[in-house]
């Protein structure tokens, strides 16, 4: 699925969207780190050892059909009421589910499609399916400001924001985002995606580095419409869900 970098620069983009109801734009603006740790904190299980399913609310494969963010307020149904819940927390579960719903337009958009069968073995295709995610991460570092970014991250302070996954968790996760923020460092994706299949980082990125490699082996499967396509509609469905999870708060009703 997408990337923390992915995720938070498509955040980035939707708190500038003026179709965000004012009182929300104005909530997620105020409460930038825990909206921008929210968009990403369904990933935390990298750190903190849970299973995909305990942070997404879905299974791969699939065995229903209910929205992620939909099972993960059924589940939880405190988090549903944002009016009810302090300013940060409302914000990070407004970031939280604009992540799943990113992630399940991935699924069914480039990795089920383009991925998940082919005639080449499943260890290629998901070398392929990892590389793609690692040339789009750094397309998206690019469009982030590293250092605001990782400033505005460390303002997130998580202090009981979910009742599946420890405070201390959020934080080791943030401070490891931050990290690889900071002038200097560089991302670990390749690092991660690499470790996770077996190979070594430098061959997932000689072919992120090479744009032959990457037509050969990357875009003749999924085209860079596609993936543009894909941008478009999570940027919008992000939209959606965050106005529709924040749309009986008003800047009075938020807990303070």
């Amino acid at each position: 699925m997408p990337t923390p970098f992915m995720h938070l620069a498509l955040a980035n983009e939707v708190l500038g969207d003026r179709r965000l109801p004012p009182d929300a734009q104005r909530l997620l603006l105020q409460e930038q780190g825990p909206f921008l740790l929210g968009n990403t904190a369904p990933d935390v299980q990298t750190v903190s050892g849970q299973s995909r399913v305990e942070t997404h609310f879905y299974t791969l494969p699939r065995t229903a059909d209910t929205p992620a963010h939909e099972a993960l307020l059924a589940r939880y149904p405190e988090l549903g009421r944002p009016d009810l819940l302090p300013a940060s927390q409302a914000a990070f579960v407004a970031g939280y589910i604009a992540h799943l719903a990113v992630d399940e337009i991935w699924l069914d958009c480039i990795f089920l499609p383009h991925f998940k069968d082919g005639v080449e073995p499943w260890a290629e295709r998901a070398f392929q399916h990892n590389v793609l995610r690692t040339w789009m991460d750094r397309q998206d570092l690019h469009r982030l400001d590293s250092a605001l970014t990782a400033a505005v991250l460390k303002q997130a302070r998580p202090h009981g924001w979910l009742p599946f996954v420890s405070d201390r968790a959020l934080q080791d996760w943030r401070d490891w985002l931050v990290s690889q923020l900071k002038p200097g460092r560089r991302a670990q994706t390749a690092e991660v995606f690499a470790e996770r299949m077996g190979v070594s980082a430098a061959e997932m990125e000689a072919v992120v580095d090479s744009p032959q490699q990457m037509a050969e082996r990357v875009f003749r499967r999924v085209p860079e419409s596609i993936l543009r396509a894909f941008r478009e509609a999570s940027y919008n469905e992000s939209i959606v869900r965050i106005t529709h999870y924040l749309q009986f708060c008003s800047e009075q009703e938020i807990a303070q």
